[in-house]
């Protein structure tokens, strides 16, 4: 019995021998990444046009953070220009980090000129291609950059020649805050005089006036690249397509796909594809790059210039003309459609099939009364549930939360719209003139919670790409018309359904989202639309702590900014 006894000790040490091994290994194999960012302005000429505009480190697209699943990073971001700043890691899930999720007047106050805050998180269970942006007013236009996090695990998808980061995005003929101004209280026509060019990792291409450098990427014939593929721009959907290829999409927002093969990539702001890409054609050079993406053909926007850059084989002439990629019709939404027919998801994460909280929110443009700060009397509006969203003066919802102070925001968001007689195709008088306030919803921990984000006829028909902020959700069902709480769930997939942190709600359609409310702390969900966003089309969720410090959300690891 003794030697028994021994020989199970024996066991066990070496079990904890083993486990603490792979254990030190782990721990050895997780760095903690400090940087030192300068939001300062820096004079840029683009499209014949030169602008002062904000920048990190005085870099246009700002730096790329390339770390490892597991690692820890902590970025001391110091404003060194007139405007107040935050910034937003986005699609990063901040468990427990609430306090680093960057929207201004949401979970912090922003950084004022000459001050500085500390962003400190750690990037557990998640992989995959995000990015950084500034998250107040319009700053994100030109302060933005990749943020590639590697996997622990071997990709499903294999090994690559190399990586190539694509951002898209767009550059203004003023600061882009000055641009902002010329939203708040009209409709549209600033932007389409100010909006000069759109950008592939910050260049226009050889389309666009005063454009004469264009990036060229050297590629090897015969191997397979990994594009990351980010859409940053403010106020456009779009497609991307490489001239002669197709590409295979592997992953979006962070989270592997079935992979299918397709000619274009349609994106919204806020969105990240990846794709792999043979470069198996006749050794030459081959544009690549965007266009704008589909649109109704009612209250279309002016024609869209591409912004293209150039993939050129090893050993092809320099001198040769690139062959130019063609873009699926804009108007015509079958491309889209179809595309979006292919997202299913590698049935590697768990579908919640019970729902403890469903919401119908009904989304859009109507008009609100001005408050006398604006100097008006009515203003065009973003709007969910018919009420636009009033961030707080002097502090952020997070910082009221967690302090208990009251007056800041209620709890009384409606899980109902005002009416559920929506019209898709022309003006609803249920939604043209909305309301204001600073409501919001507060979560269970742990509940399992659908939203289905319906959207109306406003003034023309729009899409609306909404990003949840510290989740990625399902999305179990979209389709055009009015949603049927009865018929439309019948057409759910909840076999494989993708996952995603940004979905376009379609022209006067509606999409269903399905998310556990698993992340104690203030969570923002909005159109990433840059002008809807200014105009209060947004919504907070607050899911409360449940039980034990897994649970639980803890204070700021770093001071916090003051409002003023």
């Amino acid at each position: 019995m003794a030697s028994m006894k021994m020989s199970s000790f024996k066991v066990l040490c070496f079990i904890a021998i083993i486990v603490a091994v792979f254990t030190q290994k782990a721990v050895a194999t997780s760095k903690t990444h400090h940087l030192n960012w300068t939001v300062e302005n820096k004079r840029v000429t683009r499209n014949c046009a030169t602008v002062d505009i904000p920048t990190v480190n005085g870099r246009f697209p700002g730096p790329t953070i390339e770390v490892n699943e597991g690692d820890t990073l902590v970025i001391k971001v110091t404003n060194k220009q007139q405007y107040p700043v935050t910034l937003h890691w986005h699609g990063i899930k901040q468990f427990r980090t609430n306090y680093a999720d960057g929207p201004a007047h949401i979970t912090q106050c922003p950084i004022q000129p000459n001050k500085s805050y500390i962003y400190e998180f750690t990037l557990n269970d998640q992989r995959g291609t995000f990015f950084w942006h500034a998250h107040i007013n319009w700053m994100r236009s030109t302060v933005h950059g990749a943020l590639i996090v590697h996997p622990k695990k071997k990709a499903p998808y294999g090994a690559v020649a190399g990586e190539i980061p694509i951002i898209m995005g767009e550059f203004f003929g003023l600061h882009p805050n000055v641009v902002e101004l010329g939203f708040i209280n009209t409709l549209a026509p600033v932007e389409n005089r100010t909006t000069l060019a759109s950008t592939i990792n910050g260049f226009p291409g050889p389309f666009f006036n005063c454009s004469s450098a264009t990036k060229v990427y050297k590629v090897k014939k015969g191997k397979t690249y990994l594009l990351r593929i980010i859409d940053a721009a403010l106020n456009s959907d779009h497609y991307f397509a490489v001239a002669n290829h197709s590409v295979t999409v592997v992953a979006a927002d962070g989270n592997y796909l079935k992979p299918f093969k397709t000619s274009y990539v349609p994106m919204s702001p806020g969105q990240t594809t990846d794709v792999l890409i043979k470069f198996d054609k006749p050794c030459g050079r081959y544009y690549f790059g965007m266009n704008a993406g589909p649109v109704p053909a009612v209250g279309a926007p002016p024609p869209f210039v591409p912004a293209v850059s150039i993939f050129q084989y090893e050993g092809a002439d320099s001198t040769t003309s690139p062959v130019v990629p063609v873009f699926p019709d804009r108007f015509n939404l079958a491309p889209l459609n179809a595309y979006h027919a292919k997202l299913k998801n590698l049935n590697r994460y768990h579908l919640p099939r019970k729902v403890d909280k469903s919401f119908l929110y009904v989304v859009g443009i109507s008009s609100v009364n001005c408050i006398p700060s604006e100097n008006c009397t009515r203003k065009i509006a973003g709007t969910m549930q018919n009420m636009t969203f009033d961030d707080p003066v002097g502090t952020s919802i997070l910082e009221a939360y967690a302090s208990g102070a009251k007056g800041v925001y209620t709890t009384d968001f409606p899980a109902q719209p005002p009416s559920l007689n929506v019209n898709t195709t022309r003006p609803d008088p249920h939604y043209l003139a909305g309301n204001r306030g600073t409501r919001l919803r507060e979560l269970k921990f742990g509940s399992v919670v659908q939203v289905v984000l319906q959207n109306f006829f406003a003034f023309g028909v729009l899409d609306h790409p909404f990003h949840l902020h510290g989740h990625d959700f399902y999305v179990v069902g979209q389709n055009y018309g009015v949603y049927d709480p009865v018929q439309s769930p019948k057409t759910f997939n909840l076999k494989d359904p993708p996952l995603f942190n940004t979905i376009g709600v379609p022209n006067g359609g509606w999409v269903a989202l399905r998310f556990k409310a698993n992340n104690p702390g203030v969570w923002l969900l909005h159109c990433h639309f840059e002008r809807h966003k200014s105009w209060g089309m947004h919504q907070v969720f607050i899911t409360r702590n449940g039980v034990g410090k897994s649970q639980t959300l803890p204070g700021p690891k770093h001071p916090l900014p003051k409002c003023t």
